[in-house]
């Protein structure tokens, strides 16, 4: 009894602060009291393509979850529905957790006793691979930017050829860690807190290049996904952008959200000040960037962490993991 009454106790903090999270970034967004989302509803082009970044949404968290079924499968042999349902579950408590830490606790919530930390170790393999891909396609964006927008920030052009190659350079050491994580494992088990769990980490090794590489495909893939998405909010919002200035900003916007430390309660600030930024050398209507920015943190977020709320609290396997 005391054990199920704790239970009760942590999912409904949990549900609570990530609703009140939500609600506050809602009820403090000055542009969305202004904003009359009626009127945006009108044009049934709007609505369509409304609807079409609803879809991607699911697109997105879809292939998450198959990532996530893909690297535990060694582990423990889920359906991708169960995965989703981890997935989903994760964002419901990463929201509320610094850089979203919390998520691999709620994927870890849908494997048997015994095999979380397990779990938890090949999370970090699929989350590095995401962060591998956002790397890549920044360093692209960047690329194109010096080609075709050089003078867009008035810098220095030996400036901007140093920042490629640190970026390049960084690159490689991402790409090549990714791969080699034999090598780097008998440095990483001398650490105080990895020596503890050195069997889990030499687990890590137990990955063929293939796989890896399918992983790092897969997180290209949603990179596409939701790059996709925050294009078409743009232009729902009358953002003005050829694809050329699209690619450029909005990779540019997420490789800075990557390399910027943050935590969840600021990461929507922060997501429309860089969009501001970047896409605002393309584009005057900051509004629309800025409407365009809390959408995608909204559809992308938001509905997944409310859903995941009560998958939550449906998986009794929770329990273990709360007490």
């Amino acid at each position: 009894m005391h054990f199920k009454f704790i239970r009760f106790l942590i999912i409904t903090l949990i549900i609570i602060l990530s609703y009140g999270f939500i609600i506050h970034k809602i009820i403090h967004f000055e542009e969305l009291k202004t904003f009359k989302f009626w009127h945006l509803l009108n044009d049934l082009s709007n609505v369509f393509y409304l609807l079409l970044v609803l879809s991607l949404m699911l697109i997105n968290w879809t292939i998450e979850a198959f990532k996530w079924q893909m690297l535990i499968s060694k582990i423990q042999i889920i359906s991708l529905s169960s995965a989703f349902k981890a997935v989903i579950s994760g964002v419901t408590i990463g929201i509320i957790t610094p850089n979203r830490i919390g998520e691999i606790g709620g994927r870890i919530a849908f494997l048997e006793k015994g095999k979380r930390t397990y779990g938890a170790l090949t999370s970090g393999i699929g989350s590095y691979a995401q962060f591998i891909a956002t790397i890549i396609m920044g360093v692209a964006g960047f690329i194109v930017f010096l080609l075709f927008f050089p003078d867009r920030l008035h810098i220095n052009s030996f400036f901007n050829e140093i920042t490629a190659f640190v970026l390049f350079m960084f690159l490689g050491l991402f790409l090549w860690s990714f791969y080699n994580v034999k090598k780097i494992i008998p440095a990483l088990v001398k650490i105080p807190f990895f020596k503890k769990r050195s069997e889990q980490i030499q687990y890590l090794s137990r990955e063929s290049r293939k796989s890896l590489s399918i992983i790092l495909l897969l997180s290209i893939v949603r990179y596409t996904v939701f790059f996709t998405q925050f294009l078409i909010l743009l232009y729902v919002f009358n953002v003005e952008l050829t694809m050329l200035e699209g690619f450029v900003s909005i990779t540019l916007t997420y490789l800075f959200m990557t390399i910027i430390p943050t935590t969840t309660l600021v990461e929507l600030g922060l997501r429309g000040s860089l969009a501001i930024f970047f896409i605002g050398l393309f584009s005057d209507n900051i509004i629309g960037i800025v409407l365009a920015s809390f959408f995608i943190w909204a559809i992308n977020i938001t509905i997944p962490a409310i859903i995941g709320s009560f998958f939550l609290i449906k998986n009794k396997q929770w329990q273990t993991i709360s007490t």
